[in-house]
């Protein structure tokens, strides 16, 4: 089957639907809230700084979710640009240890994107793939790297894409 525009579109949403559908009351409450702050498009030549944040909530299984598969962390976020432009998004992520205090954290997720005067992504839907390298270090605190690509997936005409690489503090409550 081709993956078409609207196909892609229904993916996406019931994807952001279902991790972010309240299961029991203590999976509503955030267990991590992350704050990044980076370089926007830092492959391209309009460089520029950008400011965010993400709500990670407890890991949990979803409905079909594989048993080898380790449970996914919902997850919310939010990202400025200094010239303007903001994308709010809704995902998942893997928690995976490497040791000694170090985690590795690939997420995914669905947004949309508000551009004022900063890059033409191509159109409001965008995708967010992601990669952290963290290191513990107190029993709350976590500091690491982000770099992490928006792309709308080739649902727009245009689709340039833009990569950003952000330092990540993020804290537990």
């Amino acid at each position: 089957m081709p993956w078409t525009r609207n196909r892609l579109w229904k993916l996406a949403c019931l994807l952001v639907l279902s991790i972010l559908t309240p299961g029991p009351a203590a999976a509503v409450e955030p267990v991590e809230v992350a704050a990044t702050v980076g370089r926007y498009s830092i492959l391209d030549e309009d460089k520029g700084v950008e400011g965010g944040w993400e709500l990670r909530f407890a890991p949990r299984r979803l409905w079909l979710h594989p048993k080898w598969l380790p449970a996914v962390t919902p997850l919310a976020g939010a990202m400025a640009t200094a010239k303007g432009a903001l994308y709010v998004y809704g995902g998942f992520g893997l928690d995976l240890p490497l040791g000694q205090g170090w985690d590795l954290r690939p997420n995914w997720g669905a947004g949309l994107f508000y551009n004022d005067g900063d890059r033409d992504l191509g159109g409001p839907v965008e995708f967010r793939s992601a990669v952290e390298l963290s290191k513990r270090v107190s029993a709350r605190l976590r500091l690491g790297f982000t770099f992490y690509h928006l792309s709308n997936g080739g649902l727009f005409k245009r689709n340039p894409g833009s990569e950003s690489l952000v330092l990540t503090v993020a804290a537990r409550p």
